[in-house]
């Protein structure tokens, strides 16, 4: 119970209180805060003084609010390299965490102009679109769309299942490996589809990361397009060290 005859607003009591209950653990990372409601009734004070406590720790990044959800404990972001040539499977198990997506759909369709050009393959051939939620144990961590040319890996479409390495698929199938990649990183708005799709509001701020990866031989085997929350992940760049 907070002490209604301190001279410490009430408001800065219940920041404290809840501050004091994440580091014990009572709230763990990436959990629902209780409502408003709860909380007035577990510290007995007013709901304009929950409004007040929560806000501030929203804007102090100990918390998080997703739209439609609630309010969470905000968890530590992932960092993520921006030159390494890893794939999401790979990434989390070297990070510690069970990779696990969704699989949206999977397409075969014309190259368009864009495409041919990155890939380096004629307009019109045959490739393989695929679209996957890649998550963060429950919690989606990137929207991925990713184009394959089916001339380099023909009859692709029969082997994508839920939860297996697209990476796997290449090294095991095909005998292919990515070597290293081209990647452009910006930041954008969340449209619709986005949203949806990373349980986020609309226009909230993205990363938008395109990646062009090629094998050994310098030929491009595939190009996505990852969406990222911002309060999700950090990208890192590693320089080697210059003795001179």
């Amino acid at each position: 119970m907070l002490n209604s005859d301190s001279s410490i607003p009430l408001y800065i009591q219940l920041k404290q209180a809840i501050t004091e209950n994440i580091n014990r653990g009572v709230y763990l990372q990436g959990e629902k805060l209780p409502t408003e409601t709860e909380l007035c009734e577990a510290y007995n004070v007013s709901r304009i003084t929950v409004r007040k406590a929560v806000l501030d720790l929203v804007d102090e990044g100990l918390l998080v609010r997703q739209q439609g959800k609630g309010t969470f404990v905000k968890r530590p972001k992932l960092k993520r390299e921006l030159v390494s040539v890893n794939g999401y499977s790979e990434y989390m198990v070297s990070s510690g965490n069970k990779p696990h997506h969704k699989l949206l759909s999977y397409t075969i369709k014309e190259a368009s102009k864009d495409i041919s050009e990155k890939l380096n393959i004629p307009i019109g051939c045959n490739v393989l679109e695929l679209r996957r939620i890649l998550y963060r144990d429950k919690e989606p961590l990137s929207y991925e769309i990713s184009t394959y040319a089916l001339d380099l890996f023909p009859d692709l479409d029969k082997h994508i299942s839920e939860n297996v390495s697209m990476h796997g698929i290449l090294r095991d199938i095909y005998d292919v490996a990515p070597a290293h990649n081209n990647k452009v990183l910006n930041v954008v708005f969340a449209s619709v589809e986005e949203a949806r799709a990373l349980s986020c509001g609309i226009s909230d701020p993205l990363y938008e990361l395109e990646k062009i990866a090629y094998n050994d031989e310098q030929v491009a085997i595939y190009m996505s397009i990852l969406y990222y929350h911002t309060n999700h992940v950090s990208f890192t760049i590693s320089s080697p060290f210059d003795q001179k």
